[in-house]
């Protein structure tokens, strides 16, 4: 499966009667489950943010993941410009491990510069700046689960 097909699954549960979801595929296993408030308190809840282009109206959504819940940064806390994860995945910081990050806080970034990977289905899909920038905040922690839409760098 791939992220657009990822993507299309994720809309067409919103949008439908289910409250929960799971697939098995070639040895991968996805779990969705929209947010109630008898929802199973093991799962660890996710925002689907919304994306007028892909989920008009998108309500909260559940998947379940190892690790920590995320949270979403206060509305404070998040500035005006922002580089946004462009896909569910794994945030990584720098191309292997024991290599240096792509960019660290203060850097000044070129347009088209690799500033981070978002692995999704074991594809590891680099991430490039949109415009020239500096980097104020990375927003996200090496290894950590992002979503899409979720802000990773904040900029100016």
């Amino acid at each position: 499966m791939d992220i657009k097909e990822l993507k299309e699954l994720m809309k067409v549960f919103e949008e439908s009667d289910l409250n929960e979801f799971e697939l098995e595929e070639e040895g991968r296993r996805l779990r969705m489950q929209k947010n109630s408030p008898d929802s199973n308190a093991g799962a660890l809840p996710m925002m689907i943010p919304q994306a007028t282009q892909m989920v008009p109206h998108a309500s909260p959504m559940s998947v379940e993941v190892s690790g920590a819940p995320i949270e979403a940064p206060a509305p404070e806390d998040v500035p005006t410009k922002t580089i946004d994860s462009p896909m569910v995945g794994t945030f990584y910081s720098s191309p292997a491990p024991g290599e240096p990050t792509f960019v660290q806080v203060g850097d000044s970034i070129d347009e088209g510069q690799t500033i981070c990977i978002v692995e999704a289905m074991k594809l590891m899909n680099e991430v490039t700046a949109k415009s020239n920038c500096v980097i104020e905040k990375i927003l996200v922690e090496n290894g950590e689960p992002v979503e899409f839409g979720q802000p990773l760098f904040a900029i100016r």
